[in-house]
């Protein structure tokens, strides 16, 4: 069990005082924000509903809402499936693509790139796993995390990991922060607000050493996603712009649905005639019976007319329109009317979905080719079998951005195939994991071996035919 060991002196650094005051603000201002993010796109958008609806829409207490933003996340980060790595170095390639595998990223990379998505930031830890002897790779949820980019570099000069930790069973919850440095990582830990030195069980140093044997550091091993940074430190969230008319869309939607509630059919009216009905009641068939001081319209009846919903249907489609428009997300995702495209109007219609992905795979393809710049760095360290290529020269392999068109695409790489691509450069295209492209190549050729010698066999009885 792991153990809270506390350093003799509370933290006496000014320095160090400071920067962990910095550091729970800077936390504090963007978690305001990525808890909007997260509430619209789980669906917790708070919906004004009058009490009569409560009634009829949240029975069970489960919040109305008709949720788009969870579509326009979605829709991006499905198209961002990586498939395989490309370098020069066969063996730095197989090596990554074990690793990526017995980490279990077919699943972690979609978590990684839908909360980039919808968040702006996702960040991925890579450090090295005593256990199983290789490197790990580890979602840290943005919520935690502050990287802290030089002026001039650009690049993360140190991390920050700020967060709630249970020591054991029975023990009370401590706050814990992690500092990580390209040469060490300091740990603290603080109870009753006051911050002290923390080293977990089994650490004799502190701060923790991050070096390799000659004392050099191994760097940052914190990875960050950015989502369409431009040139800042943090990225974007896709439902900054989406935020306000998903509100626009719950309303319109709880007005329709007050208009059917009440106004879907027409409703007959009495005016001083004793009936069965004798309170207003919004149902089908049901007569509102109401009192008259003019004894000339004692006995008169009517009817209100049914209400055309058509104004309300409109803007509820135009406001989905608006969406689609202002997220590149095409509308067929949202199903509002009409079937699907297929074809030219599929491409057409995502175009924009699809350059949109494309652009998001360079730099999230940068940061999968920074992890694992590091996991060959912690694995030539600590490890026993780690490639060494003479330069790090990695590409990420997504999976294409478009929706199928399998005649059009076997025609594509039959023309690839005649310019001269390699074969398994058009199998990635094909979709092939790395995996099934080297137990493909295995296949060919022991098939290639089995046709050899059944045609020497076939040779050989052919022969003996011949001199009988």
């Amino acid at each position: 069990m792991v153990m809270l060991q506390n350093l003799a002196a509370p933290v006496a650094s000014p320095i160090t005082e400071i920067v962990i005051r910095a550091l729970e603000e800077q936390i504090a201002n963007r978690r305001a924000s990525y808890t909007i993010y997260r509430a619209y796109y789980g669906g917790h958008q708070n919906a004004k509903l009058t009490d009569r609806l409560k009634r009829i829409l949240q029975p069970e207490g489960l919040e109305f809402r008709d949720n788009f933003s969870e579509v326009v996340v979605d829709a991006l980060a499905e198209r961002l499936k990586v498939i395989g790595f490309e370098s020069a170095d066969e063996k730095l390639v197989e090596w990554a693509w074990t690793l990526w595998m017995l980490n279990r990223m077919d699943y972690l990379q979609g978590v990684v790139h839908t909360e980039a998505a919808m968040l702006g930031d996702a960040y991925v830890l890579v450090d090295w796993n005593a256990e199983t002897e290789r490197p790990r790779f580890a979602y840290q949820p943005p919520e935690l995390i502050v990287p802290h980019y030089g002026e001039e570099s650009q690049k993360i000069e140190w991390a920050s990991k700020k967060w709630l930790w249970t020591p054991g069973i029975g023990q009370a919850p401590v706050t814990r922060l992690n500092l990580y440095y390209p040469d060490r990582v300091e740990k603290y830990a603080a109870a009753s607000g006051v911050w002290r030195q923390h080293q977990d069980e089994g650490e004799k140093d502190w701060p923790q050493p991050w070096t390799d044997a000659a004392g050099l550091p191994l760097g940052v091993p914190i990875i960050h996603f950015r989502n369409k940074p431009l040139g800042a430190n943090f990225g974007g969230s896709e439902l900054i712009n989406v935020i306000p008319l998903q509100d626009m869309v719950n309303k319109i939607v709880v007005d329709l649905a007050q208009v059917l509630d009440t106004m879907a059919f027409g409703q007959r009216w009495t005016l001083d005639i004793v009936g069965s009905q004798t309170e207003y009641d919004v149902v089908p068939g049901a007569i509102a019976e109401f009192h008259s001081e003019d004894p000339e319209r004692a006995g008169a009846v009517g009817e209100f007319v049914a209400a055309d919903p058509t104004g309300l249907l409109y803007s509820l489609e135009m406001t989905v329109q608006h969406i689609a428009g202002t997220s590149r997300t095409p509308q067929h995702l949202f199903q509002i009317a009409g079937g699907d495209p297929s074809g030219e109007s599929l491409r057409m219609a995502e175009s924009g979905l699809v350059n949109k992905a494309r652009e998001r795979s360079f730099g999230w393809g940068n940061s999968w080719e920074d992890c694992f710049k590091m996991a060959l760095r912690l694995d030539q360290v600590f490890g026993t079998d780690a490639p060494s290529p003479k330069e790090f020269d990695m590409e990420t392999s997504w999976d294409q951005f478009a929706s199928r068109d399998v005649q059009g695409e076997m025609l594509a790489l039959q023309t690839k195939r005649d310019l001269g691509v390699p074969r398994r450069q058009l199998w990635r295209e094909m979709g092939y994991t790395e995996a099934q492209i080297v137990q493909m190549e295995e296949d060919l050729q022991e098939q290639k071996v089995a046709e050899t010698n059944l045609g020497a066999a076939i040779l050989e009885e052919f022969n003996k035919g011949r001199n009988v």
